[in-house]
């Protein structure tokens, strides 16, 4: 699907980023290419079959290297119109990096990185070479990262008609952000006890675009006193069950498969008001289509009352006269939901 239909996966991001190969069947020829390589091509002919896709043992990769003191890490990241359900998401990513102590200081080295973006407007993820390539062999700091998204804005580039255009290009610069930002803060400290890069940061020659000076400030708090008085009213209170519906995970009636020897009921509706009622007649094909029985305001043993309100109480069925249009006659029950109506 996403090769085909350009479909936003999030499956296919996590793929790209950690270098999977994928091995294609066309006739007897058989074939082992990249991920990468595999979403570029053109939709499969009806000759072609996708065998299987191979995903890297990373944990046998990385135990090759525990001389060198690496680490491996490793993050998805995806943001949806809903926290639940099966919403296409504005942007998702999977970043990867090895990491290992640097020799001249107390900050960690990236070595090989993988970064790969999708579900943003294009027809399939893609991986942020340029980015992978800056990065490597680097120490995180507030400048390195600065340039970093600075380069990844270059690379995620989205159309004009993409919806929430400047919302999903900042969800790609956070991402990168959030992913090495634990480690810019793990940095050295400078000699007056100031985390790496902070004092710098505070300099006025060091400023950012349009006058802004950078900061690793990630969250904010602010609190606002509500007047108690009449409280819970005026409180934006969430409907119960309302994510599970809004994300079709809840289960309806219709969803539900009917029992053996189910029988599906359909009311019959008067087209008009003030009419006289003279009987109910089906066709004969209705009959011998399933229709067990028709049931009227005749068949009813006690009271013929539907409903009771303030005006009054309203009937069930309709007796002689119908009141108005759409009000029950008579309610037809049949073997099957289409055979009732």
């Amino acid at each position: 699907m996403a090769q085909r239909n350009h479909f936003p996966s999030d499956i296919a991001t996590v793929l790209l980023a950690v270098s999977s190969l994928v091995n294609l069947m066309n006739g007897l020829k058989s074939e082992e290419i990249t991920m990468e390589e595999f979403l570029r091509r053109h939709e499969l002919d009806s000759k072609s079959i996708l065998v299987s896709v191979k995903i890297p043992d990373w944990d046998r990769i990385m135990s090759i290297s525990l001389g060198t003191k690496m680490k491996l890490l490793f993050e998805t990241y995806r943001v949806a119109p809903r926290p639940l359900g099966n919403a296409l998401p504005y942007l998702n990513a999977t970043l990867m990096a090895k990491i290992s102590r640097c020799a001249s200081s107390n900050g960690m080295v990236v070595g090989d990185c993988r970064f790969a973006f999708g579900a943003y407007g294009t027809k399939h993820a893609i991986r942020a070479t340029k980015v992978e390539e800056f990065l490597t062999g680097k120490v995180p700091s507030v400048d390195v990262l600065y340039e970093a998204v600075k380069l990844l804005r270059s690379i995620v580039v989205l159309d004009d008609d993409t919806s929430y255009l400047a919302y999903r290009s900042s969800l790609a610069a956070g991402f990168l952000f959030e992913f090495f930002s634990h480690l810019v803060e793990g940095n050295a400290e400078s000699p007056n006890g100031y985390v790496n890069g902070y004092s710098t940061l505070m300099s006025p020659a060091r400023h950012l675009d349009h006058g802004k000076v950078s900061t690793l400030l990630t969250s904010g708090k602010q609190e606002v006193e509500l007047n108690k008085q009449y409280h819970p009213v005026g409180e934006p209170i969430a409907k119960s069950g309302a994510v599970i519906q809004a994300s079709g995970e809840v289960v309806y009636v219709d969803d539900i498969p009917s029992p053996t020897n189910c029988l599906h009921g359909a009311f019959i509706f008067s087209t008009k008001p003030l009419a006289r009622v003279k009987g109910i007649e089906l066709k004969p094909k209705s009959v011998a289509d399933g229709v067990n029985a028709v049931i009227s305001f005749k068949d009813i043993l006690g009271e013929n009352l539907g409903i009771k309100t303030g005006f009054g109480p309203e009937p069930l069925f309709a007796d002689d006269f119908t009141r108005c249009t759409g009000q029950y006659i008579a309610l037809l029950v049949a073997d099957t939901q289409k055979h009732s109506w």
